[in-house]
């Protein structure tokens, strides 16, 4: 209710990120996303029957 209406309202000057944090996190999330494209289990010497795909995808 009023907590929640209260955190919307005020959410991005209580958890405001510095202009310099917002690039670097940019930065990380660009250079993650190319890793995604090239990095696969078998490339983590991960068994196969231990991947799951599904699991996978959603922790990438």
């Amino acid at each position: 209710g009023l907590e929640k209406y209260v955190m919307t309202k005020l959410f991005a000057r209580v958890f405001a990120s510095l202009p310099d944090d917002v690039k670097l996190d940019d930065q990380l999330s660009e250079k993650m996303s190319l890793i995604q494209q090239f990095i696969r289990p078998e490339n983590l010497d991960i068994k196969p029957a231990f991947q799951n795909e599904t699991s996978w995808l959603v922790s990438i």
